[in-house]
């Protein structure tokens, strides 16, 4: 069977396990901060990932959402103002790249605002690229507020999402995280209607890469999933 027509047939999942006292205490939930649409593409490469814990701030990001291209019309405080912080974090990163690469910095949001001072305009991958120059105080911290960005998409609580990439005889896979302390294991099975899964051969699983390649050496129908462990204290 050709690689294409096995593509075709090929779905990702993802499983979390973990502390669930841990999951209902902390009620922060993700965000995708990116430019909106524009005649239904989106127009620009990069993102990062916004994380709100209160229920206002939840509420007016999801109305932000639901504004889409509409989004700038109007005073709807659609400019994101947050603090970063040198240092990954295991969460943020450019949803945008199917590699899902970390950004070097993490964000603690501060506002939603209608205006910003020009000095705090730009884009991730600039406030990558230029970090050490970039605005800060006495503690380090960068202010942001990019003009033409705003949260487009909600992550949830649990931000793991896989991506899949054909490169010749294999299949590249990627994959999102939850915090610097979670390991991951790649995992598949033939049936949907089959309970087992069986990890992938080939590595010491779990792992804490965000990568695995995988040799295409059958041709049957396989479905693949991420299944997350937080390491133990």
């Amino acid at each position: 069977m050709p690689m294409k027509t096995r593509l075709q047939i090929l779905a990702a999942a993802l499983i979390f396990t973990g502390s669930l006292s841990h999951v209902f205490a902390d009620e922060t939930n993700y965000f995708l901060v990116a430019r909106p649409r524009e005649n239904d593409a989106i127009v620009q490469e990069d993102s990062y990932v916004l994380p709100l814990s209160k229920k206002e701030d939840i509420d007016h990001a999801r109305y932000l959402i639901s504004l889409g291209g509409s989004v700038f019309s109007e005073n709807h405080k659609s400019i994101v103002g947050a603090f970063v912080w040198s240092g990954k974090d295991g969460i943020n990163r450019n949803y945008f790249d199917r590699r899902l690469p970390e950004w070097s910095w993490h964000v603690e949001f501060g506002a939603f605002a209608e205006i910003m001072e020009e000095v705090y305009d730009g884009t991730p991958t600039l406030l990558e690229n230029g970090f050490a120059d970039w605005p800060h105080d006495d503690e380090g911290r960068r202010l942001i507020g990019f003009f033409s960005y705003t949260v487009i998409r909600e992550l949830g609580p649990f931000p793991l999402y896989v991506s899949v990439i054909p490169d010749g005889q294999a299949l590249q896979f990627y994959w999102s995280g939850l915090g610097t302390n979670y390991f991951y294991t790649l995992e598949s099975k033939e049936s949907l209607a089959s309970t087992n899964w069986f990890t992938i051969s080939g590595g010491p699983w779990p792992l804490k890469t965000n990568q695995w390649t995988l040799p295409q050496t059958n041709t049957g129908l396989r479905f693949f999933r991420v299944r997350a462990e937080q390491a133990k204290p």
